[in-house]
């Protein structure tokens, strides 16, 4: 790992001011995933997000957000709480609202690297109690598994996210 440009990225917290956020430079995987914070105000947060395989693997649904996942890299195959499913490619997204459960998968052929935006109506004011995805956490505790379970993110219904991070040397999402 010597040559890598391991990134630690810290939300850009947008308080009365506007922020700006870039995703370039994002190290690909060999194994595992990422889930960096772009940008966060009060009731709104972006993130990116990078998976080698898998995906987020069992249906799940987050009750205090609505959120979109735009690919920029890869593509993904999402199933929807009716059984439906999309296959979402380069550039294109899904917008996901409150309460509709959902998972995907990476199409194994390359990094899945997704743009996830989220927004929602906060019980807490105030941008000091935020997870390190840059996400309040009164949010995220509106997260829950299809069977009624609560998400906790070392959970290995989490798929790719339970595996150890294994960066791809030299390999980046859009390079400078």
């Amino acid at each position: 790992m010597d040559d890598m440009k391991i990134i630690d990225r810290q939300p850009n917290v947008a308080t009365d001011k506007a922020v700006l956020f870039s995703m370039r430079n994002l190290p690909l995987l060999e194994q595992g995933t990422t889930y960096d914070p772009l940008a966060t105000a009060e009731n709104l947060w972006v993130n990116i997000k990078c998976y080698a395989s898998g995906g987020e693997n069992a249906l799940h649904a987050h009750g205090g957000e609505d959120h979109a996942f735009i690919v920029m890299q890869g593509k993904a195959t999402f199933t929807f709480g009716d059984g439906s499913t999309s296959v979402v490619g380069k550039y294109e997204g899904v917008m996901i609202p409150r309460n509709a459960q959902y998972k995907f998968e990476a199409d194994e052929a390359e990094n899945l690297v997704l743009l996830r935006v989220g927004g929602g109506q906060r019980s807490v004011k105030g941008l000091d109690n935020l997870t390190r995805f840059g996400t309040p956490k009164d949010i995220l505790a509106q997260t829950s598994f299809a069977d009624g379970s609560v998400k906790v993110g070392t959970d290995p219904k989490n798929g790719e996210t339970s595996k150890p991070r294994v960066y791809a040397k030299g390999k980046y999402f859009a390079p400078d």
